[in-house]
Formats: structure tokens, sequence, C-alpha cells
């Protein structure tokens, strides 16, 4: 007899090429982790069939089913779940969530009623259904926390809400690590916006894509959305020094694959493209509502 009552339901759920051999193990795994997401709010009842359907969802895509499994916040997927069912208990932890995100609202304006307000807005958008389809937080998928991820979704709406009322974004406290280039008549910098502008464009595009999901996020949000670094360190809990370091990582690593990317596709001499790049390094001009703009 399986460790896991929920078993077939389980299965039935991933495609038959990504099922484990070793079900036993995998099995035993599983009926553990629902026990621990059950005693982590004993409160809070769901439909366990529906759950586990809904749990192994979350995994079907991956490679290594066992190794996914061991990488959920279970708990939080489990309270997020039961929130979308409308469970009372559950929606009672959910209030105290939405209040542990406060902080990141604030970061962007502190007058309390700015901070209702978007709180409020996020309660709606990820709990009521809208136009037929599941609650957002249905969304959620586990692999990060559930407060991390009401984090990020307040952030965006508190700063979408501040462009709605025409405030300017703050000034960023520091310069940023690409800002336009001066203009100069150096024949390097006259090369990338001319003759080799959209060699350039499609090269640094594809680069940008290669980056981790981490690095485009962190620079999509200071470049196009506008986050100084100290929200972008209060959004993923960390110093501002840390937030600084990926950025800089992920500039390197971006003109790192550009640069390949060139000497694919352009016959320049390697001293020439140096050169270009070298001049630009520093301070480039990257276009970066084109580059940055498109979901990747």
């Amino acid at each position: 007899m399986t460790a896991f009552a929920h078993a077939d339901v389980f299965w039935e759920a991933i495609p038959a090429a990504r099922r484990s051999a070793n079900r036993g193990d995998l099995e035993a795994r599983l009926a553990e982790q629902l026990a621990g997401a059950e005693a982590r709010w004993p409160d809070v009842c769901v439909d366990p069939s529906r759950f586990v359907t809904h749990w192994a969802a979350q995994l079907c895509r991956a490679s290594d089913v066992g190794a996914a499994v061991d990488q959920l916040h279970l708990s939080d997927l489990y309270l997020a779940f039961a929130c979308a069912e409308g469970n009372t208990c559950a929606l009672r932890e959910f209030g105290t969530l939405l209040s542990s995100v406060a902080g990141a609202v604030r970061s962007v304006d502190g007058a309390p009623s700015f901070v209702d307000e978007v709180l409020q807005r996020l309660r709606t958008r990820v709990l009521v259904p809208e136009d037929g389809r599941a609650p957002r937080i249905l969304d959620y998928a586990g692999r990060g926390s559930l407060e991390n991820w009401l984090r990020a979704g307040a952030l965006r709406l508190a700063l979408n809400a501040r462009r709605d009322a025409k405030r300017g974004p703050e000034p960023l406290p520091d310069a940023s690590l690409w800002e336009p280039a001066a203009p100069t008549a150096d024949r390097t910098l006259e090369l990338l916006r001319g003759r080799y502008a959209a060699d350039f464009g499609r090269a640094l595009r594809e680069a940008f894509g290669s980056l981790e999901a981490g690095e485009r996020n962190v620079l999509r949000m200071h470049f196009l959305e506008g986050l100084s670094l100290n929200q972008i360190a209060a959004m993923y809990q960390v110093n501002k020094s840390t937030i600084s370091r990926r950025m800089a990582k992920a500039r390197e690593t971006l003109l790192d694959r550009t640069r390949a990317q060139l000497e694919r596709t352009l016959e320049l001499p390697a001293a020439e493209l140096d050169s270009l790049l070298g001049q630009l390094g520093p301070k480039l001009d990257l276009s970066l509502s084109s580059v940055l703009a498109p979901s990747t």
C-alpha cells in the first residue's frame, strides 16, 4: 500500500515521460510534505484531491520531479490554494501576510492612505476572479515564498499607482550603471550609432535574453520601471550593496555576451571591436525601453 493516499491523483496529473521510476521513495516524501503543510496551517482545510492536482500542476514541467518537489514552498502553496477556495482561516492568514509586505509599498509612498489603497488593490487583484478566470493567487507556483510573491505584486501596484497620479519617480540615490552616453565625435561611438546600430541592438537583445531570470529582473526593475536600488533591496529583503553587486555582475555578463555575439556577426578586427565596446562600456546608451520592455 502506498504511503501517499493521493498517489493516483498526483501521478495522473504528471506527464508519463516525467514520472519517477522510484515512486515509493517519492510518494513517502509527498506524504511527509503534505502532512507538514497541514500541520503548518491546522485550521485551514482544503479538498485534498483538488490540492494534490494543483500541486502536481506546478511540477509537471520539471525535468526532475523529485528534485522539484523538494524545492517548492509547499506550506505556502497550500495556503494560497486555500485562499483561492475561499477558506476563512486561510483568508485570515492572508491578511497577516498582506500586512507584512506593507513596507514595500511605503518605500514608494509612506502616506497611510496610499499604503492602504495599494494593499486593498492587491487583495482584490489576487483573490477576486476576473473575466471568468481563476483567482490570480493560483498563479503562485511555490518556487519562492508567498510573502515575497505578494511583496513583488505590492511594489508593482504601488509604482503604477504613483505613475497614475502623475508623480515623478524618485531620483536614484546613486548614479545609474547605465547613464546615456554623452555626445562625442569619437569614431567608435559614431560606428555604434550608425553603421552598426542594428547589429548591436540585436546582439544586445539576444545577450539580455540569455541572462538568468534574476539578472533580467533587477535590470528591468531598475531601468524600465524606475525602482531605486533601495526599493529593489526592500523587495528582495537584502541590503542595497547586495543589489548593487547583482546589477554589476549582470551588466558585466551582458557586455561579455554582447561582445561574443558581435564577434559572430561583424567582420571587425578584434582590436576595433574591443575599442568600440571599451569606449562605450562605462556608460552604454542601450535604448533600454526597447531592450527591456519585451517579456522574457
